[in-house]
């Protein structure tokens, strides 16, 4: 009510200063007919009563057309403005799910879109920032209760030493999760305030995707999971450490969600603009809806954290991949996924 109060104010006001103007108009057009009077141009071609009767006339219509007119554009022009103020001021309030309409003119049919997807891309992140914030209080908290109780129990007088070994295993597996859950908060952090990419080198990627195999090797025997390498030794022009992670990112991902005694294939072909790397694995078929989100922060196909994780890896893929203007697809279909990173060649 408020909102439309201040609307027909402004209207008005609008409207009044256009009369003002045109009010001020009139009396210098008055002040110049009593000048061309006073120098008897008017009776060249009228009389002195015909002559001001024709003048009174035509300033009274230019005083009530320009009235009428005023108020038209006040109407038609002001009234989108009026939308995109009260827009405005959803927006600092944080309604994002008001749309607006401002017409069928080109012009304001672009401002309109525009205005539009900007609120719906706020509502998005508000909606990101509070996921975030919940999730990441979940990833926090589960491993220092975790910690908690264990310590409680093992701080109890008849606490058997025959189980003291497998508590602080357990301890030091959930610190050692709650650690690399800072350090991948971190490097997204770090790599979200990036936008510029240094330190490209041209170096094997062939040699550094061996080699991430073997350094996961520990995860995949406990699986008896087998690899597949079918590649030749390629190069590209990309920055080292960073491509390092994106593998073994993908890779401990592709471990953590394989099937048991299955095989993992990994491809590399070159084609005239990129390098792809296709990393195969057999595990449950990942639903589309999942596909969608599978890149947001703290997000987990796994609802219920039998898989552990943090929901953070495949973050900071994406994010290196984009700093590298790459591109990474996922496909899922009859118990198999595929990731795909496809760089440029330059």
């Amino acid at each position: 009510m408020k909102r439309k109060k201040n609307d027909k104010t402004f209207n008005r006001l609008f409207i009044l200063a256009v009369a003002v103007i045109l009010v001020i108009v009139v009396g210098i057009i008055a002040l110049l007919a009593y000048i061309f009077d006073l120098t008897e141009l008017l009776t060249i071609y009228f009389n002195d009563e015909i002559g001001w009767f024709v003048i009174l006339i035509w300033i009274v219509s230019s005083f009530v057309i320009g009235i009428s007119v005023s108020f038209l554009f006040g109407q038609i022009v002001i009234k989108p403005v009026n939308k995109i103020v009260n827009g405005m001021k959803d927006l600092s309030e944080g309604v994002y799910d008001r749309e607006i309409d401002l017409g069928k003119i080109n012009l304001l049919r672009e401002l309109t879109e525009c205005y539009n997807k900007l609120a719906k891309e706020l509502k998005k992140n508000e909606e990101l920032s509070a996921n975030f914030i919940n999730n990441i209080s979940h990833e926090l908290k589960t491993p220092l209760v975790s910690i908690s109780g264990l310590i409680t129990l093992m701080k109890q007088p008849n606490f058997p030493d025959n189980k003291r070994k497998d508590y602080l295993d357990i301890i030091e597996e959930e610190a050692n999760r709650l650690a690399s859950i800072t350090t991948n908060i971190l490097n997204l952090s770090k790599l979200e305030n990036q936008n510029i990419l240094t330190d490209k080198e041209n170096y094997n990627i062939s040699e550094q995707i061996r080699s991430c195999v073997l350094l996961l090797q520990k995860e995949w025997e406990k699986k008896n999971i087998e690899f597949s390498l079918n590649f030749d030794e390629i190069f590209v022009k990309a920055n080292i450490d960073l491509m390092k992670q994106v593998w073994v990112n993908l890779l401990d991902n592709a471990i953590k969600f394989s099937y048991d005694d299955t095989q993992i294939d990994i491809s590399i072909n070159k084609t005239n603009e990129y390098v792809i790397v296709s990393i195969d694995n057999c595990g449950d078929t990942i639903n589309e809806n999942d596909i969608t989100k599978i890149f947001q922060k703290f997000y987990q196909v796994n609802k219920d954290y039998k898989v552990k994780g943090n929901g953070i890896g495949l973050s900071i893929v994406s994010k290196i991949i984009e700093l590298h203007n790459g591109k990474i697809e996922v496909q899922s279909y009859n118990n198999k996924t595929r990731f795909l990173v496809k760089l440029h060649i330059e």
